[in-house]
């Protein structure tokens, strides 16, 4: 029976990684400086070659001790981990030798001694090029250097054209292979990469189907026609904090609509040779399939907007804005679509022509305690590309709601302590897309919420709730 690794085993080993820089570093400017040295114009620097190569030789030492205990891991492959551990060794030996002799040959000058250096010099570069690409090769997979080399060069170096991975154009989703087009393609982009010919973790390799009907170290991965005992799918269904959650942590993770794929493929038998059309497709299978032919097929409204490109914003007008007390912001880092916040009781009017300016990129908007006229909702109604209007405590009313109705992009609407009554929302089912509306607060009544829910199917109005004292609270999505 195999002896389990200890934690403190692992998590030095783990170490390694981060060490192995180290000697890469100090060895290779070690040898740029003695080759430098060698001329007379650069003779001063060979005085440092020394102290470098000293270094080199003590985290060389470092990274080997590291990477044996990292290795106890297991799940490499043994071949290219031995030729790994063995070249990483040579670099350590042969740097400290040539270190000795550098500090032979600079106490006592020897020719012999000089040449020896220079040689070991050379055997450690090849040994560090030798564990640097086997380390790699662990690591990231064997053709990892070559993976993205144009064909002109694979040419000129004798390798085939390379091979397109990933997910590939799926015109018809019908007539898609459920395996090769679908299920094959997830696991390329999010699982073989430490699960493969040459990293094997838990002793489960996925880049063929004979290996992966194969399983590994917990028995077989999946359980045909069973989802819920197969060990794959109830792994990457855990949540991203648990030690088995798949993909692991640092990983490229996995979609809801490709967990959802990969659960119905289990369930459906694990077929390997059947197309769309020859399988019972869900509702919610069918969206994930859409995801494939379309990748925003699943997304609302307001996120396609969001993902979508838009000009930046006039820098001058942001000042001025900015100036006057205005927050704007980016709704996400390096974005041109902003999110506006106007200070309590300031006049939106006076505001509005330099948020004209910028309407085209202004998606969320909070006027919250504003003072806000009929006139200004006329203009804020022109703003197409709001996705979020945040409207609490103004003096908005029912007859002001009828310039918001061509938002067709609006997705949350916030207008709790407002006058607003069940007479004046029901305009808002022009609004498709509406998912979210506060109304706590105002004359709003359960029928009249209710009437307006049941024509925009998915909206959720949000009456407050009534604490033990009576009064209406509710949580408000900022």
């Amino acid at each position: 029976m195999e002896q389990e690794v200890s934690d403190i085993v692992l998590f030095l080993g783990r170490f390694h990684p981060l060490v192995l820089h180290l000697p890469i570093g100090f060895l290779v400017m070690a040898f740029i400086l003695e080759i430098a040295s060698r001329f007379k114009r650069f003779e001063k620097v060979g005085s440092a070659a020394g102290f470098v190569l000293l270094l080199g030789a003590a985290s060389a030492a470092l990274a080997a001790v590291l990477g044996y205990l990292l290795a106890q891991a297991g799940g490499y492959n043994e071949e290219m981990l031995a030729i790994h551990q063995w070249s990483g060794i040579g670099v350590a030996v042969a740097s400290g030798c040539a270190y000795l002799l550098k500090w032979q040959h600079d106490r006592n000058p020897s020719q012999v001694v000089d040449r020896a250096y220079l040689s070991l010099l050379s055997i450690m570069m090849l040994t560090l090029a030798v564990a640097g690409h086997y380390g790699g090769s662990l690591t990231h997979g064997s053709d990892y250097l070559t993976q993205y080399m144009p064909n002109g060069l694979r040419t000129v170096a004798g390798l085939p054209p390379k091979e397109e991975k990933g997910f590939k154009e799926i015109t018809n989703i019908q007539e898609a292979q459920i395996y090769s087009d679908i299920v094959d393609p997830i696991l390329e982009t999010r699982c073989t990469s430490c699960h493969n010919e040459t990293k094997s973790k838990g002793e489960l390799q996925m880049h063929t189907r004979e290996l992966l009907l194969k399983g590994g170290e917990s028995g077989p991965a999946f359980v045909e026609g069973n989802a819920g005992e197969s060990e794959m799918i109830r792994r990457i269904f855990l949540p991203e904090t648990h030690d088995d959650h798949m993909p692991p942590e640092g990983k490229r993770p996995l979609t809801d609509a490709h967990k959802e794929l990969l659960e119905w493929w289990v369930s459906s038998g694990a077929p390997f040779d059947k197309k769309v059309a020859e399988v019972e497709v869900s509702e919610e299978v069918q969206s994930a399939l859409n995801t494939l032919v379309d990748p925003q097929a699943d997304m609302s409204p307001a996120e396609k907007l969001l993902a979508s490109e838009v000009a930046p914003a006039n820098a001058q007008v942001l000042v001025d804005l900015e100036k006057q007390g205005i927050d704007i912001r980016p709704v996400a880092t390096g974005s041109n679509w902003l999110q506006v916040d106007v200070p309590r009781n300031r006049s939106v009017d006076s505001l509005m022509s330099g948020l004209r300016e910028v309407s085209t990129q202004i998606t969320w908007l909070d006027l919250g305690d504003s003072i806000i006229s009929d006139t200004a909702l006329v203009d804020i109604g022109n703003f197409t590309n709001l996705t979020r209007l945040h409207l609490p405590n103004t003096g908005v009313t029912d007859k002001g709601l009828t310039h918001l109705t061509g938002l067709s992009n609006l997705e949350l609407l916030n207008l709790y302590g407002t006058e607003v009554t069940d007479e004046g929302i029901q305009q808002l089912k022009k609004l498709p897309h509406l998912r979210k509306f506060f109304v706590w607060q105002t004359g709003v009544t359960p029928e009249g919420a209710q009437e307006l829910e049941n024509a925009l199917p998915g909206l959720e109005v949000n009456l407050g709730l009534r604490d033990t004292t009576g009064v209406a609270t509710a949580e408000v999505d900022k």
